[in-house]
């Protein structure tokens, strides 16, 4: 039983000491570089072959379901101006809905733009070769994930600003009693 817990402790021990030193040279190294004049192993050549076909197969999705995305926020976008538009003419006060339809379209407009701007630093990713490019691709990968964040970020806004205010809106309407439109009144002879 000593014997064994020994054992144990030595392995422990043995263990911390090289993840201390794994930790050191990581910090002395630029996260995804090899030092310079050294050739990239055939791992990290098939590690980088992997990563570059990833962020091709990214952007090929983007290309492709681009779009799909348009067509739905469109078809969603023209549904509710049809709604404001058929509302109106019964005498309802769309006013309010179609000044959050506007401020909705304007957030659906920046979630693409943010969008674009992520596969765009992809792109520009792309461009380095990782393993061997001194950090630089490391540093595009980083700014491409902030600007993920910032698309995500946005797509949330756009998806609770539709399930907060625009279907509450379109759900108030049904509450509403229509003004009646101005008539004017006509003389019978």
């Amino acid at each position: 039983m000593k014997r064994t817990v020994i054992v144990f402790s030595l392995v422990l021990v043995a263990a911390m000491l090289f993840l201390t030193g794994a930790a050191a040279l990581s910090r002395t190294l630029p996260g995804g570089t090899i030092p310079r004049g050294t050739a990239p192993t055939p791992l990290q050549e098939e590690r980088a072959r992997i990563i570059t076909e990833h962020i091709q197969t990214v952007i090929a999705r983007f290309n492709n379901n681009e779009e799909r995305h348009i067509a739905a926020y469109q078809a969603v976008k023209a549904k509710v101006v049809e709604i404001v538009t058929i509302m109106t003419a019964k005498g309802y006060d769309t006013a309010k809905l179609s000044a959050d339809l506007a401020t909705w379209d304007q957030m659906v407009v920046k979630a693409g733009q943010d969008y674009a701007a992520f596969i765009a630093s992809l792109n520009n990713a792309i461009q380095f070769a990782p393993y061997s490019s001194q950090g630089q691709f490391l540093t595009a990968i980083e700014q491409s994930r902030a600007q993920l964040r910032v698309y995500r970020q946005d797509a949330l806004d756009v998806r609770h600003e539709y399930q907060t205010v625009i279907r509450p809106d379109v759900q108030a309407l049904a509450a509403q009693t229509p003004v009646a439109p101005s008539s004017t009144p006509t003389s019978t002879p």
